[in-house]
């Protein structure tokens, strides 16, 4: 599964032209969104916008061919995240060292080359690469002692996972009769199960999913492999800190970076769940799932719902 901390290639994504025209929402007209009652300006996802329509040849291309759509949105998600690290950061302490840094983004070959065919320039990649050390740091903080005790149950179809586990955040008592009706893998074995403790040291494949950032009472669906060829429904019912397997100290060391923002990214939307996110609807509609932005809610690449008897985050 994507998400905005990996690099995209322009080709084949449809370039948004600049938005024009009357803001209906959110509440300030001049917002692109607002994060927690923090405006991102139009302006900026504006700006940002141009730079990479100059830059890139093929985003260019795509925009003289009179497509829409992607690369503003892009922008925007990435302003999203970021106010997102922010918050996460202040909330757990968590100071970068900005030799670390520089030097992440000259190994890179420069600004220039390091920004070169993604949504980022030359003065926000400092910035993207300051979040990535902060994602990096709340994913070692929690890589080897977060638990989280889920109900859960597997279906191919993602229509019909998205389906259940909308019924299942309108009425909780569903969960049980779905996990029990659940169907069995080609080995034969229950796909689902009721209060299964999840580490991410044992199922590494759950690494990047909403499961590590949602509060309990939360449901989720998403792609339970990366050739969604099946999808997890979940209701998450526990979030405990355990103590660490021994040997897993340096498990930090020996996972991929990126799988390792990607998790910690998960951990600060969890931090960050109180915050509301509203996206102004000439972009569309943030999806968690992917951490981005879509055009409209039927697009999101899963679900997280919420049961009524909770609070909304």
């Amino acid at each position: 599964m994507s998400t905005v901390l990996k690099r995209f290639s322009l080709v084949g994504v449809a370039v948004a032209l600049l938005a024009t025209g009357c803001a209906t929402g959110p509440a300030k007209a001049s917002s692109a969104a607002i994060v927690g009652g923090q405006s991102i300006g139009l302006s900026t996802v504006q700006d940002r916008t141009v730079k990479v329509l100059k830059k890139e040849p093929a985003a260019q291309q795509m925009q003289d061919q009179g497509k829409l759509d992607g690369v503003s949105r892009l922008v925007l998600a990435d302003e999203i995240t970021h106010k997102i690290a922010e918050y996460a950061a202040q909330r757990e302490n968590i100071t970068v060292d900005e030799t670390k840094v520089y030097d992440a983004v000259q190994e890179k070959g420069g600004p220039e080359a390091a920004a070169k065919q993604s949504e980022q320039d030359e003065t926000t990649i400092y910035r993207r690469q300051r979040d990535v050390l902060v994602m990096g740091e709340l994913a070692k903080r929690n890589l080897s002692t977060l638990e989280v005790v889920i109900d859960f149950f597997q279906v191919k179809d993602p229509k019909e996972a998205k389906e259940k586990a909308a019924e299942v955040t309108a009425d909780p008592s569903k969960m049980s009769r779905f996990v029990q009706e659940a169907p069995r893998t080609t080995g034969g074995q229950q796909a689902s199960a009721s209060n299964q403790k999840v580490r991410v040291t044992e199922n590494p494949s759950l690494v990047h999913t909403m499961l590590w950032g949602v509060k309990p009472g939360t449901v989720v669906a998403f792609p339970a492999d990366e050739q969604q060829s099946s999808w997890m429904v979940a209701l998450v019912k526990e979030r405990n800190t355990v103590s660490p397997v021994p040997g897993e100290d340096d498990l930090a060391e020996r996972i991929d970076p990126r799988l390792l923002a990607a998790f910690g990214l998960r951990i600060a939307q969890f931090l960050a769940a109180d915050l509301p996110v509203e996206v102004n609807p000439r972009y569309g509609v943030w999806d968690p799932t992917d951490a981005t932005v879509v055009g409209n809610a039927g697009e999101r690449a899963g679900f997280v719902g919420v049961p009524a008897t909770k609070n909304k985050s």
